[in-house]
């Protein structure tokens, strides 16, 4: 494939485990000059889609790819993995508290 650089985008769209607005905490560099053209952006999930919006407004040629989708999102992403429930609540590894034993 050839990749030379991996860098991630970060937005967060909670506050106090509460659904709040949509906050672009951390920006690829070189993403606004080229709009994302060549990139793949690479998610665990996509719920309702909020992030996704905001992650395709600012790179709008990039391709989205995720693990899971659900209803509401698949339409922003390009590809996915596993089709999800709208209802089913997703628990990833680094979710759930280590083991102390």
């Amino acid at each position: 494939m050839e990749i030379r650089l991996i860098d991630t985008i970060c937005i967060s769209t909670y506050e106090d485990k509460s659904r709040g607005d949509v906050k672009m905490l951390k920006v690829p560099d070189g993403a606004l000059q080229v709009q994302g053209k060549g990139w793949l952006v690479v998610d665990d999930l996509v719920d309702t889609g909020e992030t996704l919006k905001a992650a395709r407004a600012l790179l709008p040629d990039a391709y989205f790819t995720t693990v899971y989708g659900k209803p509401d999102g698949l339409p922003l992403v390009d590809t996915y993995v596993h089709r999800v429930e709208q209802d089913c609540w997703v628990v990833f590894p680094w979710d759930v508290p280590a083991d102390d034993n």
